[in-house]
């Protein structure tokens, strides 16, 4: 049997529901059920109703049960079903947030920890590069080191105010260069132009262990020299050069030697790629990010406690940031500086690379220098020259290190972080104490996002000492949505209310259609002192292979001002030119001309090449001369 009120489940007996409490139908309310009020039980009136005798409304208008308890009649309790389960539902919901809120509380990051994430990310790992994007250089990069190439250049007067120089429009410099990794070979050309039209040319080659240079406008001859094995005969059989060499001091079996032992490190280093950085201080880097103990214990000294928020601007949003108040202590930086140095003197690999370089280079003096370059260095070896010299730069870091801790303060700042973990904005104040002479230093930092964190951003530093400032302060700017790129960045330096120097660049570039435009200026006390612009067009992108540049105009202006005079009205010269990257698409050859081995040459041969020269030379200046009067 169910109740009819509210569905429950009920036993045989019952006489009312043991959930709502409503009386079974058919059957006897229980006495407790049905109690009524003393007055209406006894006929008195009690306390309570004498207190309530003057409410003249009628018992008998009030609805239902009301009426009933007014009147003495049964009156059954008016428990509604809802209730006990609403309780239950705050009871639950009470639970789930209690629950909620302590979760939040155990998982929310140490505020140290979120400070030190958002200085360490400002530059992810997975950051937007629009450079990368546009032109890939990491791919050009990568196809310069082991790719055969070849590289066009060319730059020319257009215009000048000044009019001397206005002759020479026209006038200019282009270069060649081809580089043959397979075959080991590899050209420069470069031409002296004037009216667009080579005037004289300089050509150099090198392969088959052979290097080779001709200027065709001054002699026909091609100058080869032929550095494979045997050069140490050669160089003492030279009719000309022999003779100076055995009167010097230069030992010519070890120079041959040290030559081939030199070329053979350089070409080891080309193929491990690190040609480009010989001492290997990338390499040192990442050892020290991983195994230096500097930055985690800078980090564990930094304190750290919640601040109020803030809201800034990010990525053209404005955005409610957390706050937090950093303290960085004195000891704490100096600490970092002496472990960080003690790091870099103590690695073994950067050492070792700077000694092996070293000992190149004491070899080189030791053999074209002789005895007089070994006094000089004291007659130390290459292990004893670096040992000294490491001693000197630990001395050098150390007194500099000293100096700072005299001079440094601690640093409060005021960090905001936004709900993504980026550092929005610092501001921090710190001191320099320099012989006594205090100076107040503040400091600022807002980042404020784009297509990466820093495309927008503004910088400032403020040193004031005795009431006088003088103001630092650096403004970014940029967009970029795959399409067109922009960038503004400005650097200003103010000294007191006047003194004032300023420099500035902009620049747009349109991916659809190659256009591009770079303009940059620097003004004192407010005034353009300097100004460069370049427009053009990038009409050719492959990345990794292929670039090629026009540039329409370049122009240089020096305006005529208070600040820096000149004694003319404005002046300015206006280029052009074009800059081409691509693979070597064409083969290296051999300057064109009648070869001369410069070894075996004689004395007569070079009497005969310089009357060439002279030659040459008076009848360039014939083509010149004309055309600049």
């Amino acid at each position: 049997m169910k109740c009819n009120y509210c569905g429950s489940e009920l036993k045989e007996n019952d006489s009312k529901c043991s959930f709502c409490g409503q009386p079974v139908e058919g059957a006897m309310p229980e006495e407790e059920g049905s109690q009524a009020p003393a007055e209406c039980m006894t006929g008195e009136k009690t306390d309570e109703a004498e207190a309530g005798a003057g409410v003249s409304a009628k018992t008998s208008d009030l609805p239902g049960s009301a009426s009933e308890l007014f009147n003495g009649g049964p009156v059954q309790p008016q428990k509604k079903p809802g209730a006990r389960i609403a309780l239950i539902a705050v009871a639950a919901a009470a639970v789930i947030g209690i629950g909620a809120l302590a979760v939040m509380k155990l998982t929310e990051k140490d505020p140290k920890e979120v400070v030190i994430n958002a200085f360490e990310n400002i530059y992810p790992e997975d950051q937007v590069s629009p450079m990368e994007e546009l032109f890939g250089l990491s791919q050009f990069q990568e196809y310069a080191a082991g790719g055969s190439q070849q590289v066009k250049t060319e730059l020319v007067l257009e215009n000048c105010s000044e009019e001397t120089v206005n002759k020479l429009a026209g006038g200019g410099i282009r270069t060649e260069f081809k580089y043959d990794r397979e075959n080991q070979k590899g050209s420069f050309d470069m031409g002296i132009l004037y009216n667009n039209m080579d005037l004289m040319k300089l050509k150099l080659y090198y392969g088959d262990e052979t290097v080779m240079a001709a200027v065709p406008e001054l002699s026909s001859r091609v100058f080869t020299l032929d550095i494979s094995e045997g050069l140490v005969d050669r160089l003492k059989s030279s009719p000309t050069l022999g003779p100076v060499l055995e009167g010097s001091d230069v030992d010519l079996e070890e120079l041959a030697a040290f030559y081939q032992e030199y070329m053979a490190w350089v070409q080891s280093k080309m193929e491990e790629g690190t040609a480009s950085d010989p001492y290997g201080l990338k390499d040192v880097w990442k050892r020290y990010q991983e195994g230096s103990q500097a930055q985690e214990n800078f980090k564990a000294a930094l304190t750290v406690e919640k601040a109020e928020k803030g809201s800034f601007q990010m990525n053209g949003k404005e955005v409610s940031c957390k706050g937090y108040q950093v303290h960085v202590s004195k000891d704490s930086m100096i600490s970092f500086l002496r472990t960080s140095a003690d790091f870099f003197l103590q690695d073994k690999e950067l050492k070792e690379n700077f000694l092996e370089n070293l000992r190149m280079s004491l070899r080189m003096l030791e053999i074209t220098g002789g005895e007089g370059a070994t006094e000089a260095l004291g007659g130390l070896s290459a292990e004893e020259q670096l040992e000294e010299n490491y001693e000197e730069v630990k001395k050098s870091v150390d007194e500099a290190i000293d100096t700072l801790e005299q001079a440094l303060g601690d640093i409060e700042m005021l960090v905001h972080v936004d709900s993504k973990g980026r550092l929005a904005s610092v501001e921090g104040t710190t001191s320099l104490n320099d012989d006594g002479e205090v100076i107040d230093v503040k400091f600022s930092l807002i980042l404020q996002g784009g297509s990466y964190l820093t495309q927008n951003a503004q910088a400032k530093v403020v040193l004031t000492e005795d009431g006088e400032s003088v103001r630092f302060e650096m403004v970014k700017q940029g967009t970029y949505d795959k399409n067109q790129l922009t960038g503004d960045i400005s650097f200003d330096v103010y000294a007191g209310d006047e003194d004032h120097i300023g420099v500035m660049a902009s620049s747009t570039y349109y991916a659809e259609d190659g256009d591009f435009n770079v303009k940059a200026e620097v003004a004192v006390d407010q005034e353009k002192v300097l100004g460069l612009s370049a427009t053009g067009v990038i009409s050719e992108l492959e990345k990794g292979s292929a670039f090629h540049m026009d540039l329409d105009e370049f122009r240089v202006d020096v305006p005529d001002s208070d600040t820096w005079s000149i004694g003319t009205e404005d002046a300015y010269m206006v280029f052009s030119g074009e800059y081409d990257l691509r693979p070597l698409s064409e083969e290296v050859t051999e300057p064109e001309g009648e070869k001369l081995d410069v070894l075996a040459a004689t004395g007569e041969d070079w009497q005969e090449i310089m009357m060439e020269v002279y030659m040459g030379v008076m009848d360039i200046a014939s083509q010149v001369a004309p055309m600049m009067n």
